[in-house]
């Protein structure tokens, strides 16, 4: 017997979120190491035009940031998470 369309398109929307989750979850980490390179960085290696005060606070700024993406990624995935048990 045949499927019925809407199960092979949850299967790619499935899909498609895990790959999303997996993909936020990757860029919390780059946000984060962009950050601490930006801050513990050997200026004499890498020419890049910026103070020191302003690399500073604009790998904080960074670093923040993947903190607050890991934060709302955890809690929309504990979120999902508890939603499928609860079926």
């Amino acid at each position: 017997m045949l499927r019925p369309e809407r199960d092979r398109n949850k299967t790619t929307v499935n899909t498609f979120n895990k790959f999303a989750r997996y993909f936020g979850m990757l860029m919390t980490l780059i946000y984060v190491a962009l950050g601490l390179f930006l801050i513990f960085m050997d200026t004499a290696e890498y020419n890049i035009n910026m103070s020191e005060t302003a690399r500073m606070i604009f790998g904080g700024i960074l670093i923040l940031y993947g903190i607050v993406r890991f934060i709302r990624a955890y809690q929309v995935n504990s979120k999902s998470n508890r939603n499928k048990y609860d079926d």
